[in-house]
């Protein structure tokens, strides 16, 4: 009984993951508009070319965001939506997305992230 303990106790600690801290990211920050005039509240995702590493999403503020990013190539998407006001008959705010999908769904942004913390993307939409 007691060989077979340990032997259970040794096959947990091999699946165990080691270390203390997660994926290795990088710092990413920039600047998001949209026809001239800085998205005020919205959200940017960096989707790794490499699926075995996690997205990464970061909230736009007046026109600023800062985010942790795996390195190596991902695309982009950006969203936003703006504030149409309440709504009596849902008994909310209503909000409308106005970028459209090709700069989320169906983005072709990317960024290529170095491993260094002085990344910077700004993307200034629609692309021309």
């Amino acid at each position: 009984m007691h060989r077979q303990l340990i032997t259970i106790v040794a096959a947990l600690a091999l699946l165990t993951p080691t270390g203390c801290g997660g994926p290795v990211t990088f710092k990413v920050t920039g600047t998001v508009t949209w026809q001239g005039k800085e998205v005020e509240d919205g959200q940017i995702t960096f989707l790794p070319e490499d699926g075995s590493l996690h997205p990464a999403t970061a909230k736009i503020v007046n026109g600023r965001y800062e985010a942790k990013v795996p390195p190596g190539r991902s695309r982009v998407e950006i969203s936003a939506q703006k504030d149409l006001g309440y709504n009596a008959a849902m008994h909310q705010n209503v909000k409308e997305s106005y970028i459209p999908a090709e700069y989320h769904a169906l983005s072709k942004l990317t960024i290529d992230v170095r491993r260094d913390d002085s990344n910077v993307a700004d993307f200034h939409l629609p692309l021309k």
